[in-house]
């Protein structure tokens, strides 16, 4: 019995000197929270030509929450660290007997991050397993994300980037690059909670949509301002919603001609293209006119490229109706619709 007291009292004080042993050579058990927010893709090279890789990634689009990804909406996965070693990463240019130096002279000249200082790498658990790959370990360096896999490295950076609150004392916000000053609109767009939780939320006693962040963190409604010299102001209050057909906008298009009120979401850019939704939701009494319903555009360079209406968009930028794929978004800010529309 007692020699068993011992070897007890031996393992317990191995465990502590363990214990301490870590906390003296700063090591933490702890995993580091993921980076929240939602990342977009900005280049891919590689390795072996130094050549861009002209193939999109098979997910453009990546959001952080609670240290958990959502890559598509099939694929979620769950996000730790480890300690970095550049034999378990890189393990396959290990082999090839391509040297750490190497590598870091690579990423310096290509895409000015180093992983010289670099003490740990984010790892995925997908669900179902393996819907993640090749997004399985991935490091942040600032405001960017490096991602390798095989001979070819991914990049992407935040499209949400925090700016200082203004002299004014207005709060801190996120806001699209593209659009600045607006808060940013999450995907996908839950259209159901947005008209029957957030709209209640905006309205004034006279049936006016208001400006408003009661709808935060999800929803930040704008409403369109003639006397502002904003450019997605003017847009979204000088469109022609008739556009393409769709049905029942005359009485409200243009509304700043109209003096109707144009209810909009500004949500994260795609490249350099700006996604927005604009809706009909001031009061009609009386029937004096027909309500629109909502409508997706998309601008480039100042300027509304496309028009969509009739579903709704997920993170990877594809237009839903209820299970059926509608459209996406394309590079040149077209819709390029489906088939079967």
């Amino acid at each position: 019995m007692m020699q068993i007291t011992k070897k007890m009292n031996a393992a317990l004080l191995r465990s502590a000197l363990f214990t301490v042993t870590l906390a003296m050579l700063g090591i933490s058990s702890s995993q580091a929270a993921a980076p929240d927010g939602t990342w977009k893709f900005e280049r891919a090279v590689d390795y072996d030509s130094g050549a861009a890789v002209k193939k999109a990634p098979k997910f453009p689009t990546l959001a952080f929450h609670d240290d958990e990804i959502q890559l598509s909406e099939t694929c979620k996965a769950r996000v730790s660290t480890k300690d970095y070693y550049f034999s378990d990463v890189f393990q396959a240019m290990t082999k090839d007997d391509i040297k750490e130096s190497q590598v870091e002279n690579f990423l310096q000249k290509t895409f000015n991050l180093s992983l010289s200082k670099t003490k740990s790498v984010y790892r995925l658990k997908s669900k179902p397993d393996y819907c993640a790959s090749p997004l399985m370990e991935f490091f942040v360096i600032n405001d960017r994300m490096l991602i390798p896999a095989g001979d070819i490295f991914y990049t992407y950076v935040k499209a949400q980037a925090e700016i200082p609150a203004s002299a004014s004392g207005a709060s801190t916000s996120q806001t699209d690059v593209l659009a600045p000053g607006y808060k940013l609109s999450r995907l996908p767009v839950d259209f159901e909670r947005y008209n029957t939780i957030c709209r209640p939320k905006i309205m004034s006693a006279k049936g006016k949509p208001q400006t408003s962040d009661k709808c935060a963190p999800d929803f930040y409604p704008y409403v369109a301002d003639s006397k502002s010299n904003d450019l997605i102001m003017k847009i979204v209050g000088n469109h022609d919603y008739t556009m393409g057909g769709h049905r029942y906008a005359d009485g409200f298009s243009p509304p700043f001609k109209q003096k109707t009120a144009a209810t909009f979401l500004v949500f994260p850019p795609m490249k350099q293209i700006t996604l927005i939704r604009v809706d009909d939701f001031e009061a009609v009494r009386n029937e004096q006119r027909d309500v629109m319903s909502g409508v997706y555009l998309s601008i480039v360079d100042g300027k509304v490229v496309d028009q969509i209406s009739g579903c709704h968009f997920n993170r990877d930028y594809i237009c839903v109706d209820e299970d059926r794929v509608v459209a996406k978004l394309m590079e040149n800010g077209k819709f390029q619709r489906t088939s079967s529309r």
